[in-house]
């Protein structure tokens, strides 16, 4: 039973490479239903315009480009945040690495020259206008994801629901109860604490994962195996600060991370408390 007295609803159906899951609560069912049915919606349109392996995509369509092309406003917004973020984390994040990423066979062949990999200069962007000023090939699943996650729950709010978790296997974002945050390791599921009106993502790298695009920038810290846990105001954020903690020193990840907008969590240490949106 939700804090508002009614009873939640939850849906899972398949998108972004994953399952989705939806809990809501707040509204008479027949209302949450329909806000539900909303949030996929928008799920479903940020994956046919983001993903990599959708030739029709944003995404396919600016990796085949040969000058300026017009994009969708959510596409040119996660571009925005993704180029946005590789600068201030010293391009440990870096949304242009697709081509590497095609050669070591963890991305599909998009048929068009390209190059390994290049910074966030390469891409020019003015409103919904974008060129290529070099042949790279631009990756945003993983914060697409994110951001994916983050307007659902944008629709959900705006439906009037007052209690929602959405779940997109390693990232996830809630407002209204509490959730704990639950790791799976090799001790089993360990609990670090608690998200209210926030989200959460968790990536790991390793021989068996995917591997993270911040590995490839010349001079950055080596991405190590391991798995890492973050928290955030925003999914999309969540999502891309794993990524630079990957490519960060041990000793220096926390405060990178905490200077970027987020908080790395500690597996090792005692569950802090109940972690808000304010961090």
């Amino acid at each position: 039973m939700s804090p508002s007295g009614t009873h939640p609803i939850q849906r899972m159906r398949p998108a972004l490479g994953t399952f989705v899951e939806i809990s809501a609560a707040g509204r008479p069912p027949d209302q949450l239903i329909a806000a539900i049915d909303r949030a996929f919606a928008d799920i479903a349109r940020v994956e046919q315009l983001m993903s990599f392996h959708r030739p029709e995509s944003d995404i396919g369509r600016i990796n085949r480009s040969h000058g300026a092309i017009e994009i969708h406003p959510w596409t040119a917004r996660v571009l925005r945040l993704a180029l946005r973020l590789a600068q201030t984390s010293a391009h440990r994040f870096n949304p242009t690495v697709g081509g590497e990423l095609v050669a070591r066979g963890r991305l599909p062949d998009p048929a068009t020259a390209f190059i390994a990999s290049g910074h966030a200069d390469d891409i020019r962007l003015e409103g919904t206008r974008l060129q290529r000023l070099r042949p790279v090939l631009i990756t945003l699943d993983g914060i697409a994801k994110g951001w994916a996650v983050d307007r659902a729950i944008a629709r959900l709010k705006a439906c009037g629901v007052s209690d929602a978790v959405v779940n997109a296997g390693g990232d996830w974002r809630c407002f209204g109860t509490p959730r704990v945050i639950r790791l799976d390791s090799n001790a089993g599921c360990i609990a670090l604490g608690q998200l209210t009106n926030g989200a959460c993502a968790t990536s790991a790298a390793g021989r068996n994962a995917q591997d993270f695009p911040a590995q490839l920038i010349a001079g950055s810290e080596p991405v190590r195996y391991g798995q890492w846990t973050v928290i955030a105001r925003y999914a999309w954020l969540a999502d891309a600060l794993t990524k630079v903690a990957a490519a960060t020193a041990n000793d220096e990840a926390p405060e990178v991370i905490r200077q970027l907008g987020g908080q790395l969590l500690d597996p090792t240490a005692p569950p802090p408390p109940i972690l808000l949106d304010d961090i």
